[in-house]
């Protein structure tokens, strides 16, 4: 039936506007009329586009909505919980309103209900290492022979098996394809599949541990312009060009570390440290700055909240970006993120960026983070998981808002949500 005047906000009816019970009765029994795209869309825009994907039969206009939504995905967040007896599934997916944080003055936003089809038998032992630019969660453990690949939104389920035994799985940050890298004893194993639509193929190179150049740990890792660059957990720069002629060559970049003179970041995790991303055909490091201990109590902020000595993560202040420089090989400031109207998403094991032209409500040079404040080890619980900006252009937080509360251990990371 076609909205009448007080539903789309037209003049208000006076009696003479009524129209008799007979008239409303052929005007029921007439065709239906479809809503006029511009309210089709005001409608769908409040409506989480995943949420909304069922609404796609509603009618013609509604399902090209609800499709040119899905076809530009907007960040969500992937909670992982620990293992909970009374539900068959792991985790929860949250969407958050990236757009309208710090307009809700800290409120706690209902999120639409998402569903989620990590079931706890596919993950059951297995850590979540991060997220895969085709929208796929991955699972693992340091000794499994397996790297599960789960899609939280349509349940499709893929497992890569890996050398054993191996030192580290690390993923690798990249646009347009899946990739990681599987760090052995006597190797150096690259993986990647291209293209977004989570295929089963897989490419993979093999180095011989005499070309590594004595790599040990990697801690990051970025696919750019066809090539691997590999971080260690001193800031080592490492390059790999699967492109060029066999055999496979690593190349350590003769560049400075970030973390050279830095006493208080070398000591703290890789995940702590700072995060690798490509964007536009650049690598970048993106490192937080954190307030001590005495900054936070000054604040006002956390408190401990058991009476064992807990590990303290610092409070985020704010952020720098830095750019590799192949030419003069070095790292560069960056004051203003490059390319068409940029932004950052940055958690452990899944790091991106995205065209806020193309991301609904997203703010262009800016960074989205997630932030974690307390965790005690010996009692299994932290202070809860947050999400927040930071404006590289007003160089501080513009808000934080809280994901979790405060209870048993979780983890939080950025996937882009795919229907394929």
């Amino acid at each position: 039936m076609a909205p009448t005047k007080d539903e789309v906000g037209a003049t208000p009816s006076t009696d003479a506007d009524h129209a008799s019970s007979s008239e409303v009765g052929d005007v029921a029994r007439g065709p239906a009329v479809e809503l006029p795209l511009h309210l089709t869309e005001k409608i769908l825009c409040c409506i989480n586009p995943l949420a909304a994907a069922r609404l796609a039969t509603v009618c013609k206009s509604w399902a090209a909505t609800v499709s040119e939504q899905l076809a530009r995905p907007v960040p969500h967040l992937f909670v992982y919980l620990p293992a909970d007896n009374k539900s068959d599934r792991r985790g929860r997916v949250v969407p958050v309103p990236i757009g309208c944080g710090d307009d809700v003055g800290g409120a706690r936003l209902a999120p639409a209900a998402i569903p989620n089809r990590v079931l706890l038998a596919d993950t059951n032992g297995l850590a979540c290492i991060g997220a895969m630019p085709s929208g796929h969660l991955a699972f693992a453990n340091w000794w499994s022979k397996h790297l599960v690949l789960i899609n939280p939104i349509t349940g499709a389920r893929q497992s890569v098996q890996v050398e054993e035994p191996r030192r580290s799985l690390v993923l690798a940050a990249a646009a347009g394809g899946d990739s990681f890298i599987s760090v052995g004893t006597d190797e150096l194993t690259l993986w990647r599949r291209a293209g977004d639509d989570g295929g089963e193929e897989w490419s993979r190179w093999t180095v011989p541990a005499a070309a590594t150049h004595g790599i040990v740990n990697i801690a990051w890792a970025a696919v750019c312009c066809g090539c691997f660059y590999m971080l260690d957990d001193d800031g080592h720069v490492f390059v790999i060009d699967v492109g060029a002629p066999p055999p496979l060559r690593v190349e350590k970049l003769p560049v400075a570390s970030l973390f050279d003179g830095d006493h208080a970041m070398a000591v703290l995790s890789p995940a702590t440290k700072g995060h690798l991303l490509e964007s536009d055909g650049e690598v970048l490091f993106v490192r937080p700055v954190l307030a001590s201990k005495d900054e936070v109590g000054r604040a006002g902020g956390a408190t401990t909240f058991c009476n064992h000595d807990a590990a303290v993560f610092p409070a985020i202040l704010g952020f720098e970006v830095y750019r590799l420089d192949l030419k003069d090989r070095r790292w560069a400031r960056v004051k203003k993120l490059p390319g068409d109207r940029r932004a950052l998403f940055v958690s452990h094991g899944s790091s991106f960026a995205v065209r806020s032209s193309e991301t609904a409500g997203c703010r262009s040079n800016c960074i989205y983070f997630v932030g974690n404040k307390w965790y005690c080890s010996l009692c299994n619980r932290d202070a809860g998981k947050t999400w927040g900006v930071y404006s590289m252009e007003d160089r501080e937080v513009l808000f934080e808002h809280a994901v979790t509360e405060p209870g048993p251990c979780s983890a939080a990371t950025w996937f882009l949500p795919s229907v394929v």
